[in-house]
């Protein structure tokens, strides 16, 4: 794993998530005890009920949440980007964690400790409207999600899924293939459904031109016509 110097929290370079909004004085305070950790591919910042040390904020690389359920298959909540934050809402309820957070390739995050974080707050107005907002998104998007898996078909739950990780990662250079390698698995654990049904979804929306597959790489040639196949924004 090549090693990286982190910058500062105040000249960090990255340009959107939840700290861009805030003042450099205040970046500095939330910096000044701040932790740098190096996660190898396919290893976890943290697990399913492990008790939370702090807030973790990605600064290059991808990671994805997911929650184990009672049948012993997993669920993919969401992915993370640069810039965003994960591990609030445990620190917040003082609980053990309700979902693991692992690298799907080598990461690098900044680890605020829990008491600094719960100490801005406690005493930073912003800082907390900020954190309330997220908890606003979670809700919205965790309502949302029910709504999906009882109203909307797999194809439309497979199709919502891609359209969202493009607005998330993007493209590669080619400016079709979208900036995130998933299996067949992570595909059936975003949409709620099997992996043999997912396989047989997949296939037939590559047959109808909304997609085309390479190994576990996915083309969207017409992002319009990906659309089309979705409910979002109607």
């Amino acid at each position: 794993m090549k090693d990286i110097a982190f910058p500062s929290c105040e000249e960090c370079e990255i340009q959107s998530g939840f700290f861009c909004a805030f003042s450099k004085g205040l970046k500095k305070e939330i910096g000044q005890d701040k932790r740098h950790l190096k996660i190898k591919k396919g290893e976890n910042l943290f697990t399913q009920g492990s008790h939370s040390i702090g807030l973790y904020c990605l600064y290059k690389g991808k990671v994805k949440l997911t929650k184990m359920g009672k049948d012993g298959k997993e669920q993919i909540l969401r992915f993370s980007k640069p810039g965003d934050i994960i591990g609030y809402r445990s620190l917040l309820n003082q609980e053990a964690y309700q979902a693991s957070a692992t690298a799907i390739e080598d990461v690098y995050v900044c680890l605020i400790l829990k008491e600094t974080f719960l100490d801005m707050v406690d005493k930073n107005r912003s800082f907390s409207k900020n954190i309330i907002n997220l908890l606003g998104d979670d809700l919205r998007s965790a309502e949302e999600s029910i709504v999906g898996l009882s109203q909307k078909s797999v194809h439309e739950r497979i199709a919502e899924s891609l359209v969202l990780l493009i607005n998330k990662y993007g493209y590669k250079k080619d400016g079709e293939t979208i900036n995130l390698k998933l299996s067949r698995s992570d595909i059936a654990n975003l949409a709620a459904t099997t992996q043999e049904t997912a396989i047989r979804t997949l296939s037939k929306m590559e047959k109808e031109g909304y997609i085309m597959l390479n190994k576990k790489e996915i083309l969207v040639p017409n992002f319009k016509k990906l659309m089309s196949g979705t409910t979002l924004f109607d």
